[in-house]
């Protein structure tokens, strides 16, 4: 069964237009499914969609204020980290000494030594 995300008539005029409506307002993360038909309604065209990344097929605008809202965009609640998290890894102090001794190896390798 097909996503499907709505354009309004104003905002493309055609259902190709619309397809390419979706990839552009979502910076090309959704894309129009072809194996389903667009259905035009009265108002507004009804675009089978697929996320490229597997996340919700949602606009970016959307997201943006689920997150103002602190929802994510499953509905759930965001969680807060604290200002000295990080966002990535938290690599161990041994990792730490590998992945300086690989930029040490790989800064003799690119000077010649």
């Amino acid at each position: 069964m097909p996503i499907y995300r709505t354009v309004s008539k104003t905002d493309a005029a055609t259902p190709e237009q619309a397809a390419e409506f979706i990839r552009h307002d979502t910076g090309g993360q959704v894309n129009y499914d072809p194996s389903f038909p667009v259905i035009e309604e009265e108002d507004y065209f009804r675009v089978p969609v697929f996320s490229l990344d597997g996340r919700a097929a949602m606009p970016l605008s959307v997201v943006r204020n689920l997150a103002i809202l602190g929802k994510d965009e499953n509905g759930n609640d965001l969680k807060e980290r604290p200002y000295n998290e990080s966002a990535g890894p938290n690599p161990t102090d041994a990792r730490l000494e590998e992945l300086r001794a690989n930029a040490a190896n790989f800064y003799k390798l690119l000077r010649g030594e």
